[in-house]
């Protein structure tokens, strides 16, 4: 039996703590596949093959240390649904794997694989898609995880320092140190943090003042930074810019505001991509403020104006 899977399309496949489960269109699994498939289909199975795997071998009481299941009873279980996967010695008194379970080692393997490809293609998507914007482009990014938004940010910024311009990163007050650290992870060397190619801003510094939301002062702000980097011998600026500030203080019209004057006088040397959050977005939010950026960027595809639609591929190549 082949442990491969070719797969033309996986639609749900969860490693962790979740069931594992394939939706696979094109050769279909033989019998023995499906069977493994269904004894594998529990996290704490999955384990037990894998410390078998290391260990060669194992006690039930060795086994029961190294697996939390409740009590005994439970690990039984587990064990029995193993049954073709996993043999008792009794000379030993010990667990370990049948060629079968060796084969859904591979098998599970081979699925934690297609997973982790389907991960990095969803978001190299994206990642590939703001790279590509240059000065002049207005974007609107839609995240709904923190580390999906750091991802896409200093991705873009970074691709803006390759280039020689100025960047600048906006994020709430309490995660500018955090934001510092994170920042060198991603290659922004310490040279260039210090060096005034690349800055993080204070969101509650830069948007209010007093706590007021004024546009047209922002904006006065942003041709105000421009002009200093291109004196200090930048082309333009690339930011990237969360907004969550507005919503934590009611000031969501005054943000719309903003977004609409912006968008109507938008320098030609200022890339920048306005990150959204879709926990605290409104539908008819969204709709107004597709109408005030020139690209509108998700997980899973982007829009660009006087274009259709380009939807990302995610499944496995």
């Amino acid at each position: 039996m082949d442990s491969r899977l070719r797969c033309c399309e996986l639609h749900l496949v969860n490693k962790y703590p979740a069931p594992l489960y394939l939706e696979l269109k094109s050769e279909p699994l033989k019998e023995n596949n499906w069977k493994i498939l269904h004894a594998i289909n529990h996290p704490i199975r999955r384990k037990i093959l894998k410390l078998l795997q290391e260990e060669r071998e194992l006690s039930f009481n060795e086994l029961s240390k190294c697996i939390t299941v409740g009590n005994h009873g439970r690990l039984g279980f587990h064990l029995r649904a193993l049954a073709k996967l996993v043999e008792h010695e009794p000379s030993t008194n010990k667990y370990r794997l049948t060629d079968a379970g060796r084969m859904a080692i591979g098998l599970i393997e081979d699925v934690q694989f297609i997973v982790e490809k389907i991960k990095r293609n969803k978001l190299n998507a994206p990642i590939n898609y703001v790279r590509n914007l240059v000065l002049g482009d207005h974007s609107l990014f839609l995240y709904d995880t923190e580390s999906l938004k750091r991802e896409i940010s200093f991705s873009f910024l970074k691709e803006g320092l390759l280039k020689h311009q100025a960047a600048f990163h906006i994020v709430s007050e309490n995660k500018l140190d955090s934001e510092t650290r994170q920042a060198e992870r991603y290659g922004i060397s310490f040279d260039q943090i210090h060096g005034g190619a690349f800055t993080l801003l204070s969101s509650e510094e830069w948007y209010l003042k007093k706590g007021k939301a004024q546009a047209k002062t922002i904006i006065a702000n942003w041709l105000a930074l421009l002009k200093e980097k291109q004196t200090a011998g930048f082309e333009g600026l690339w930011v990237a810019g969360e907004v969550d500030v507005f919503f934590e203080n009611a000031k969501s019209k005054e943000l719309l505001r903003y977004e609409r004057i912006l968008a109507q006088q938008f320098p030609s040397t200022l890339c920048a991509i306005c990150l959204y959050s879709t926990h605290v977005l409104e539908e008819n939010q969204l709709v107004q403020l597709t109408k005030f950026h020139d690209h509108l960027i998700t997980p899973f595809f982007a829009w660009k104006k006087t274009h259709t639609p380009t939807a990302f591929k995610t499944h496995a190549q």
